[in-house]
């Protein structure tokens, strides 16, 4: 696992759809300091990413940042300009978010 991280992270320094796959794959293997550095240089190399928000929101949401989640949800607003799947995706789990804060005690 160790030298297929090395070799995607040589390949995707300019590389921002390699830079939100290795920030997603860190984000499910629980490594989140490392998938915010990768979602941050995809959105260095491309600001308009939109799989890059879509996760970064979702990453936000499990350290219970609601209010950056939702940042991220308003510029998926902004960079769709038909409806996408990705700012359906994160509206869906900002949703579910709110939901269950609703119920926690």
């Amino acid at each position: 696992m160790k030298l297929l991280r090395l070799d995607i992270e040589l390949r995707s320094i300019l590389n921002a759809d390699l830079q939100n796959l290795l920030a997603y794959s860190y984000r499910n293997a629980g490594e989140l300091p490392l998938a915010f550095k990768h979602y941050s240089r995809a959105l260095q190399l491309d600001p308009r990413h939109r799989g890059a928000h879509e996760y970064l929101g979702e990453a936000y949401l499990m350290i219970n940042n609601l209010a950056k989640a939702e940042e991220h949800l308003a510029a998926l607003r902004r960079i769709c300009l038909l409806p996408c799947a990705e700012y359906g995706h994160l509206e869906k789990k900002l949703t579910e978010y709110r939901r269950a804060s609703a119920i926690r005690p």
